[in-house]
């Protein structure tokens, strides 16, 4: 078996010897800069500290435990995780202390008010405007003026708070009249479901996106990007012909034993995957391509994938995959000279899917790879290679029954291989870049791995990016719909169903379809109309090495868009895209989809409706109350006036009496007819 050549071996022996015996210096904690997500809240109402952590070289310090404390408990208390809690109205001091190193914020504490205290806000907007009520401003109080015939709105009651997964729960009144009534607030509540109840359907992603949870959560569990780049650094430093050397390109045939990182009992139950779970396997070199050395591990069934299948994959990942990913989202590290990405189709990716299941896990990077196998930040099951593990096809099912044929295993793999693709190089940024130091937020390196099966769908059938696809479009040809776009839309569809309670900001983008697809569409909103001059690729290129992460990543590289401007127009447009709405702003749908058409495609059900449904407000005195919203997300109803009837809304806290006074509290109003 061979992996390098000699001469790139004896380079690689040789390295250490030209290294420091003393090792870098010791990080010293030496500044504490403390940062709420908010610098006002209400009472009742929470914020998120932060602590950005300094050494003495100025570079930011990962993983480090704060003690939070505030030095005004009955104003505002903060608990160990950070999360600070508006008691009584006034100013708090928070601080934050690492190592005896000690930063503080100042908080303001705003008191509840009575929700309407000024009488309510007009609403007189024609067909296809919009108008946002901020809840804090209006004091939760907007009244719909009357029109001369009868008029349809949606209203959105939105939680457009930055800080993802801030959940708060508020009521909503609404009667009919000019006024608004001071007597009718419980007269005949009409109580409603906010959204209809989510979808179970069960998708090839599903079972891919639950292992991947798992997998990144390892990664930030076990890795250390500050190690790893040093590392990293210090490598490139003492190997400056590592790049010019050819001679870890194996040959057709060649054997090489990679560490896989997942490990099983002896029954075959996954037990888990990393740096310390790891299964060694023998492959031999199938084909060499340009971009790929792809390998099939020596234990895979029979009846698998031909010479002439293999060519086949490597020439879709050298004409399509690599270089659609690269020119949008940069290049992978090439940490072992090759030039090449390894791709190993395995069983052991097989096992990960449990017995007699139609779905399953089609592969994945980790990110440990990258890391050196030995030495401080480390990471023992590294193969200093860039590479990707794949399902390999098992026609006989002889693997968990689970039956995978060569067809099924090349169509289903495409989209997770571009997918896989944009983690590796978001990864590799992070080894290169001087200032970036932490993962990105799990919700934006999702969505933009699952806009690389986007891109890759897009360039494989030429499609532009001002194309506004039809469902019957997109479906021709049909290899290219089910490989890059239908899980995306798909998943979408699911988020739909029920955006009150769920966000494309979430944290819960590490298990939740929905909150996938719904971080795609934002993703792809943002581009369509954020992107700096148009430039869809420099875009989405600019958000790969940071250096912010998560909402404040999107928002500065959107040309500083504020978040509640971005998340307002996505609202409006998951309900008003291509809905034949007159004189709708283009503001306010996405450019490069029907996303209509598309995501009511995107099931096996026959004659499909679109998703979102608003719940329908009716009757005189309407209310629903203890409605549950997350940050970037919010709760879609829909009203008719009649000629000369106005309607008035309260936007209130769960207490029925104050106005909303979460941070973003806002009713988005979206005239129809």
């Amino acid at each position: 078996m061979r992996k390098y050549g000699p001469f790139l071996a004896l380079l690689l022996l040789l390295a250490p010897a030209c290294q420091s015996g003393d090792g870098p210096e010791p990080s010293v904690v030496t500044s504490v800069e403390v940062a709420p997500t908010s610098p006002e809240i209400s009472v009742n109402e929470q914020a998120q500290a932060s602590a950005i952590v300094k050494d003495q070289n100025g570079e930011e310090l990962t993983d480090q435990t704060v003690q939070w404390t505030s030095l005004n408990q009955s104003i505002a208390t903060v608990n160990s995780n950070g999360v600070i809690q508006g008691i009584s109205p006034g100013n708090a001091t928070i601080q934050g202390t690492v190592d005896g190193i000690t930063g503080s914020a100042t908080i303001t504490v705003l008191a509840l008010v009575p929700v309407c205290g000024d009488g309510p806000q007009n609403v007189d907007i024609a067909t296809g405007a919009v108008r946002v009520v901020s809840s804090r401003a209006s004091k939760g109080c907007a009244r719909v003026a009357s029109t001369s015939s009868p008029s349809s709105y949606i209203v959105i009651a939105a939680n457009l708070n930055p800080l993802p997964d801030f959940l708060r729960t508020f009521a909503l009144k609404s009667d009919e009249g000019e006024a608004v009534p001071s007597t009718t607030l419980f007269a005949n509540p009409y109580h409603v479901a906010a959204q209809l109840s989510a979808g179970s359907s069960e998708m090839d992603g599903a079972l891919q996106a639950r292992f991947e949870a798992k997998l990144r959560l390892t990664e930030r569990r076990e890795l250390d990007f500050n190690a790893g780049r040093r590392a990293y650094r210090e490598r490139v430093a003492n190997s400056p012909l590592g790049k010019s050397i050819n001679a870890a390109i194996p040959a057709v045939g060649d054997k090489t034993t990679f560490k896989v990182p997942a490990k099983f009992d002896a029954s075959g139950k996954y037990l888990g995957g990393g740096c310390t779970s790891f299964t060694s396997a023998t492959a031999t070199v199938k084909h060499i391509s340009n971009r790929a050395i792809i390998y099939l591990d020596d234990a895979a069934p029979a009846g698998g994938f031909t010479d002439t299948d293999f060519q086949t994959i490597g020439n879709d990942f050298d004409n399509l995959i690599y270089p659609t990913d690269v020119e949008y989202f940069g290049t992978p590290l090439d940490q072992d000279a090759n030039s090449r990405v390894i791709i190993l189709y395995t069983p052991l990716v097989n096992k990960l899917t449990e017995p007699n299941q139609s779905g399953f896990v089609g592969g994945f990077f980790f990110v440990g790879d990258l890391f050196p196998a030995t030495g401080t930040g480390s990471c023992a099951q590294s193969n200093m290679a860039e590479i990707f593990y794949a399902l390999a096809p098992d026609p006989g099912g002889t693997i968990n029954n689970n039956v995978r044929t060569t067809e099924r295993v090349r169509q289903g793999t495409r989209g997770t291989i571009a997918h896989e693709v944009q983690h590796m190089i978001n990864g590799s940024e992070r080894f290169r870049s001087t200032v970036t130091e932490n993962f990105e937020s799990v919700w934006l390196d999702e969505a933009l791995a699952h806009f690389a099966e986007d891109l890759n769908g897009r360039v494989a059938t030429s499609r532009s990016e001002t194309g506004n696809y039809s469902d019957v479009q997109l479906r021709s040809p049909f290899n290219e719909y089910e490989a890059f776009f239908f899980q995306n839309f798909a998943r979408f569809r699911i988020y739909l169903q029920n955006p009150a309670s769920l966000s494309p900001t979430s944290s819960m983008a590490d298990t939740s379809l929905a909150v996938r697809g719904a971080a795609w569409a934002l993703l792809r909103y943002t581009a369509d109309h954020y992107a700096p001059g148009g430039d869809v690729k420099a875009f989405i290129k600019s958000l790969i090495p940071g250096p912010d992460t998560g909402v404040v990543n999107l928002t500065r590289r959107a040309g500083n868009v504020p978040f509640d401007t971005l998340a307002a127009g996505w609202l409006v447009a998951n309900a008003a895209d291509d809905a034949g709405i007159p004189n709708l702003s283009t503001k306010y749908t996405y450019k490069t989809y029907n996303m209509r058409d598309a995501v009511r495609g995107a099931t096996n059900a026959q004659n499909p409706v679109f998703p979102l449904q608003p719940s329908q407000i009716t009757g005189s005195a309407f209310l629903v109350s203890s409605v549950q919203v997350r940050s970037g997300s919010g709760a879609y109803f829909g009203f008719q006036t009649g000629a000369g009837v106005a309607r008035t809304f309260r936007f209130l806290n769960n207490d029925l009496t104050s106005a909303a006074s979460f941070t973003g509290a806002s009713l988005i109003f979206l005239r129809t007819q």
